[in-house]
């Protein structure tokens, strides 16, 4: 059941060691302990995985684009320039561009953009890095991650 917070969903097989938190105008895509594979968090707004992970993640992104949140309007009118919710509430920093940056690098995917990304270094707490991303940023992303895959 969805709350005003959100809905979590339960993962497809294909997401892996990733589950996805609905909500009004983001999602949350969540990285679990489980099969931990290495990943860096730089800053607030980028994330660097291993290559192997991208199939998992684009999953992900496939079950928040088939979920009925995707098709509603009320975040349809959301400005994709506006990137300055990204900076987390009470802290200092610049909010990134609205442009996604994706690079590989061997075996490492690197992505920098309009999203924050948290992370803990407690290897009890459930979730390494959590990836907070406006809907209205998401098929930018998607397909800079898939022209990288290809």
């Amino acid at each position: 059941m969805e709350t005003a917070m959100g809905a979590c969903l339960e993962p497809t097989p294909a997401m892996g060691p990733y589950n996805v938190e609905v909500r009004s105008h983001s999602f949350y895509l969540n990285r679990t302990r489980n099969e931990l594979r290495p990943f860096t968090v730089a800053g607030w707004h980028e994330l660097t995985v291993e290559s192997a992970e991208m199939p998992a993640i684009l999953a992900a992104f496939e079950q928040v684009k088939e979920h009925p949140v995707w098709g509603r309007e009320e975040w349809r009118g959301d400005d994709p320039e506006d990137t300055a919710w990204t900076v987390p509430f009470g802290k200092e920093g610049e909010a990134p561009s609205a442009t996604w940056a994706v690079s590989r690098d061997g075996e490492a995917v690197t992505i920098h953009g309009p999203w924050t990304v948290y992370s803990s270094s407690d290897p009890s707490h459930y979730l390494p890095f959590s990836a907070e991303i406006a809907y209205v940023n998401l098929s930018t992303l998607d397909e800079a991650l898939k022209a990288l895959a290809s």
